[in-house]
């Protein structure tokens, strides 16, 4: 069993690509045409500036304590403790990232999958499992302080419709407007209409790197934002935990890790271009209620 998970999560972070996907000319002219979400320039040197004492001990302050550790055993406990000894070094190392040829060592960048299984699924596929990542603290801390930086523009740079991981939005404010929409159609004159509820299998972690950094660059992005973000995608690894026994390590090529603090806001700015086309789109119209 712990084979077939092995695999099948090797296939799923290994995605290949179609060519005209990995062409960064047909990625940049989609994104010049349909993306319209810009950072200001306040915003952006918000996003910019070195990482501070303050930022480390509020990430540290607002993450959980209790939850498994990453492969290298250490728990947020532990970097309460020590975070006065630890803050001078671990401060350095994440600046130090923004400097060419910076990257985090393999042991950091390395997460154990836990496998949870989904309600009501077969739980005989493989596919019927959540993958949580259990990530070394030290890495989620540094994307817990990214999340908190990014997480203030979120709502200037995400249209309304997109509620997901937005702060100060909820699920439920579209679900109201679901149900707005479904008293409408009942109207006499409002004329057939179709409700449709997709969802797209394993989205999080399909997301496809190079297309998530040249939107985070149009969106206008600074280098030293780039660069943090890159370097927590630079080779990464997993091992599949199952009963307590791991799996080989394998490379992960695509995808947002869920367990990552940074990884539902990097998912909504990835999904933002194709929301924008679709509203663009002329053969597209929305519906009219209280004409």
């Amino acid at each position: 069993m712990l084979g077939l998970f092995h695999d099948y999560y090797t296939k799923l972070y290994g995605l290949p690509t179609a060519p005209d996907q990995t062409a960064p000319d047909t990625t940049q002219r989609f994104l010049r045409t349909h993306l319209r979400s810009k950072l200001t320039p306040h915003m952006r040197s918000s996003i910019e500036g070195p990482i501070t004492a303050e930022e480390l001990h509020e990430a540290i302050k607002r993450t959980p304590v209790g939850k498994t550790p990453g492969p290298d055993g250490f728990t947020l406990k532990y970097y309460k403790t020590c975070e006065k000894l630890l803050s001078r070094a671990w401060l350095a190392s994440f600046n130090g990232l923004t400097e060419p040829a910076s990257h985090l060592t393999p042991q950091s960048l390395s997460a154990t999958i836990t496998l949870i299984p989904k309600p009501d699924k077969d739980h005989a596929l493989c596919a019927n499992y959540r993958p949580i990542s259990l990530l070394n603290q030290d890495v989620k801390l540094f994307a817990k302080v990214l999340a908190l930086r990014l997480a203030n523009h979120m709502r200037h740079l995400i249209h309304p419709d997109q509620t997901g991981f937005i702060p100060g939005r909820e699920g439920r404010d579209n679900t109201t407007l679901a149900i707005n929409l479904i008293h409408a159609a009942q109207r006499p004159g409002a004329g057939p209409t179709l409700l449709l509820s997709t969802d797209a299998e394993k989205a999080f972690d399909r997301v496809h790197w190079p297309f998530l950094f040249q939107t985070l660059h149009h969106m206008g992005f600074g280098p030293n934002a780039l660069r943090w973000i890159t370097a927590l995608y630079d080779s990464p690894t997993a091992r599949i935990n199952l009963n307590g026994t791991l799996s080989p390590p394998f490379n992960i090529k695509n995808g947002t890790r869920q367990g990552c603090p940074l990884s539902p806001l990097l998912f909504a700015l990835s999904l933002e271009p194709l929301l924008q086309a679709i509203r663009a789109n002329p053969s597209i119209h929305g519906v009219g209620v209280g004409r």
